[in-house]
């Protein structure tokens, strides 16, 4: 395989010299107007009855997303950034709840397991629906499901190559070459790299990658395919986040707050580096026009060592400090180093046919998921350090334990029928059924049975609108048992949504949607035992959003979207936060982004861009009363000049660097928000 992916860059680098130069630049659209998340069919977003959002990597490049959490800054009903700069994870909420990790279709993270973060420079498209989605897509909360699909192979010969440099020395080389490998076009490659070198915001942590995704697609017949994608990643990095003390950040008296970028552990000891290797394969065979099928499996293997020393503001929020003067804070040190192997299929049979003046697309599936960890771990307290002047070199690390190893299987059967009546109706029902099993260590296994059901139906009534109606459901196991060795029961939520979809024309969708979502079965304090935890829990999660993404004459486009959420908790043994604001989660989200071309000469094209992004204040309940965090608006901007072979770019986020908490909480904590980033890149294309 490598032999036929350097012939394809020797291909690529040499194709026809005046084919390039009469080449016109694309035009702006870059709207996406399929998805194939949220039917597992590939279906019109106007015809799927639930609210979705699709991402392209040309709209996340203009945005300058750097992350797969930063790609949901300007979609509605979603809170990118919940946790601030974080490198540990994708932290992002939905409608109130963790949406559920996918790639290609199938599970990438298991909870929250540790496993190296995504590379957005591979993907082709980020997909979000919206809600509980357990029916197509198993375990998971009602968040929804937030889909990455890799970039595959194409038989019509392409190239690039882009050198970024950015703020906290970032410098990065990225390429991507695709292309037919023999005369018969029959085979095509692909191959994406990214090596990066740079610094965090946070001082002195490193945030270094090397990213290489190699995949074929081989043409078997007009009606076989198949296609193997690989990927080797390896990252050097540290946590961002610092839990700096509220009294010294949010709280601080007037010269006493301490800046987003300082670092309160250790460069010498703390550590978030990964290694991961994947394989995917996808086969697809068509029988016929009517009966199709498909089959997706991967296994993927990382480890991770994670070692962070960070201070203890929890013991005594307050006033964390040792000293009298509030300068010196206790530390703590964490060590964690899983090693996490998944294997994870999907194989399923679509069939076309008609009943009268129905015509129906059944999908009938099976999909599977065995998800295995090991880890060494290590916790304790270490040297104290002063906040205000830093003097880094003296600490101790804890031994390490080996913990039980954890074993998950998942296996669910699904069933989806797409019901179309005449040109303007549409109705999707479906149902599956599970069964979970985990082991942790040498305690009994526990064994969870789910079944999940949708419906939805959505009416072109003319003029571009399709209102619709849409009922799903979602279950989460637990895994694990109570005080008295009971296992917990799985967590589940059921959504009602309803809405309009608005498409007066192909470059334009406005989707106004109105959800409400119940969760159950949550797991909260004990009021009889402090070492138990009953599932009294319940959360009730109600709102509206607006999407709009338009393009107006090929040579400017914008997305739109506003967000109203009323996430409550409405029962839990811990009285204070019955009927109060969930934690960390906004009630607003608002933002605007627009991309505008000029032409330049015969050629060339000059691109402005502009977004601007608010997210409302959030509040946080604890043991020693409540906390609110201010909401915050951000502005980011985009400036490029375009040739046919040449791009010069410069994305710019958080233009005022604004200081800001994403967010703070009543324990002590603030989660620090991502400072301002300045990145130009050049990109050669062939």
């Amino acid at each position: 395989m490598l032999a036929a992916l350097t012939a394809l860059a020797a291909g690529t680098a040499f194709a026809d010299a005046a084919e390039r130069e009469a080449k016109r630049l694309d035009s702006v659209v870059v709207v996406a107007d399929r998805a194939t998340t949220a039917t597992k069919t590939d279906t019109r977003l106007i015809e799927t009855p639930q609210a979705i959002s699709v991402i392209t990597a040309e709209q996340a490049a203009d945005r300058g997303v750097q992350n797969l959490q930063e790609t949901l800054r300007y979609s509605a009903g979603a809170y990118s950034e919940a946790y601030g700069l974080d490198t540990r994870s994708d932290g992002s909420l939905v409608r109130g709840f963790s949406p559920v990790s996918f790639l290609d279709g199938m599970t990438r993270q298991i909870g929250s397991s540790l496993v190296p973060r995504p590379e957005v420079y591979t993907m082709e498209r980020a997909e979000l629906l919206r809600g509980p989605s357990s029916m197509l897509y198993g375990a998971g909360g009602s968040g929804g499901v937030f889909n990455l699909v890799s970039k595959r192979p194409q038989f019509q010969r392409a190239g690039e190559v882009g050198l970024s440099y950015g703020t906290n020395q970032r410098r990065q080389l990225q390429f991507d070459l695709t292309g037919p490998l023999n005369e018969a076009g029959t085979v095509a490659g692909r191959i994406v790299g990214v090596a990066r070198d740079a610094q965090q915001q946070t001082d002195r942590m490193p945030d270094d990658r090397l990213v290489l995704a190699p995949s074929l697609t081989w043409r078997i017949s007009d009606a076989t395919q198949l296609t193997f994608l690989g990927l080797l990643q390896k990252d050097e990095s540290g946590s961002s986040q610092q839990f700096l003390p509220v009294v010294s950040t949010l709280r601080a008296a007037p010269g006493r707050r301490l800046p987003n970028h300082r670092l309160l552990g250790e460069p010498d000891a703390d550590r978030l580096d990964s290694r991961q290797a994947s394989a995917t394969v996808l086969f697809e065979h068509a029988f016929s026009d009517a009966l199709r099928f498909n089959s997706s499996l991967r296994y993927a293997k990382s480890r991770t060592d994670f070692t962070e020393i960070y201070p203890d503001v929890y013991s005594n929020p307050g006033n964390p400090f040792l000293d009298a003067e509030g300068r010196v804070l206790p530390r703590s040190a964490y060590i964690n180093n899983p090693r996490i192997d998944t294997l994870t299929a999907d194989n399923n049979v679509q069939i076309d046919f008609a009943t009268g003046a129905l015509r129906h697309t059944v999908l009938a599936g099976v999909d599977y998921l065995r998800f295995r960890q090991t880890a060494m771990t290590g916790f304790g307290a270490t040297t104290p350090i002063d906040a205000y002047a830093p003097v880094y070199g003296h600490f101790v690390l804890p031994g390490l334990a080996p913990q039980p190893r954890q074993d998950q299987t998942q296996v669910g059967v699904y069933v989806q029928d797409q019901i179309r009546w005449g040109e303007r109706v549409t109705a999707v029902l479906g149902a599956r059924r599970d069964r979970a099993r985990t082991q942790v260590g040498d305690q009994p296994r526990i064994e969870d049975y789910a079944t999940s059901y949708r419906a939805g139906l959505i009416v072109d009534a003319g003029r571009g609108f399709s209102p619709y109606l849409s009922y799903s459901e979602s279950f989460l196991p637990i895994g694990s048992l109570d005080f008295f060795s009971q296992p917990f029961k799985p967590q589940q939520g059921r959504q009602y949504e309803m809405g309009v979809k608005w498409q007066p024309r192909d470059q334009t969708l406005v989707t106004l949607a109105v959800y409400d979502i119940r969760e159950k079965n949550r797991q909260t304090n004990d009021p009889e035992n402090v070492l138990n935890s009953v599932q009294t829990g319940e959360v009730s999660s109600r709102g509206v959003e607006l999407e709009a993404t338009h393009t107006l004459a090929n040579d400017f486009y914008v997305t739109a979207s506003y967000s109203y959420n009323e996430a409550e908790v409405t029962r839990s043994n811990f009285a204070p936060e019955v009927d109060r604001q969930l934690a960390d989660v906004p009630k607003e989200l608002a933002s605007v982004w627009g991309v505008k071309q000029f032409d330049w000469g015969d050629s060339g094209r000059i691109r402005l861009g502009a977004g601007v992004r608010h997210v409302g204040s959030t509040l946080s309940i604890g043991g020693n009363g409540s906390l609110r965090t201010p909401g915050y608006t951000l502005a980011d901007a985009l400036v490029s000049f375009d040739l046919p072979q040449w791009s010069f770019t410069l994305n710019l986020t958080n233009l005022a660097d604004k200081q800001y908490y994403a967010p703070c909480r009543a324990f002590g904590d603030c989660f620090t928000g991502n400072g301002r980033n300045v990145t130009g890149t050049v990109t050669y294309r062939f």
